[in-house]
């Protein structure tokens, strides 16, 4: 490969601690569209799913039954903590089909903890525009859910 770098999906998988590094600025399109897959997975396929099973309920009966809306609370329920805890286990589904990984200061794998001090801030209307805006802004490529977990996104 001459006068070119090796790309980052050729290189062989590495086994025990990752060399700390966040994907290049020119690659911040691989974490925009894992956050995507992920919003696809973990929220929008429950909230799809009880959508479609309230639907059919209503259809078949004709009216409403008592605690129908009950079942779609409990989906957005189901959704929100799929997407609180989604980067337990070193990353959420969006990030592995991209082969990116979220690890601690050590290389160590991130947590049921980490994913949950990271995402929370998400939720918040407002500071999620703060997160992205830190996440272009600095060079490390951390955004604040990050630094308070102490969180680092790398490429496998």
């Amino acid at each position: 490969m001459r006068g070119h770098a090796r790309a980052s999906y050729e290189r062989p998988f590495e086994i025990g601690p990752v060399r700390l590094g966040t994907p290049p600025k020119d690659r911040l399109w691989m974490r925009a569209a894992a956050f995507g897959v992920d919003l696809i997975l973990v929220v929008g396929v429950p909230l799809l799913l009880a959508s479609a099973i309230v639907l059919c309920v209503y259809v078949s009966s004709g009216e409403a039954p008592a605690g129908l809306d009950d079942g779609f609370r409990a989906a957005q329920i189901v959704a929100l903590g799929l997407f609180l805890f989604r980067d337990a286990g070193g990353g959420s589904p969006g990030k592995k089909l991209f082969g990116l990984r979220l690890i601690l200061a050590g290389g160590v794998k991130a947590g049921v903890l980490q994913s949950l001090l990271r995402n929370v801030p998400l939720l918040i209307p407002g500071w999620n525009l703060i997160e992205l805006s830190s996440l272009l802004r600095r060079r490390d490529g951390r955004r604040p859910g990050d630094r308070v977990a102490g969180t680092l996104l790398v490429e496998a």
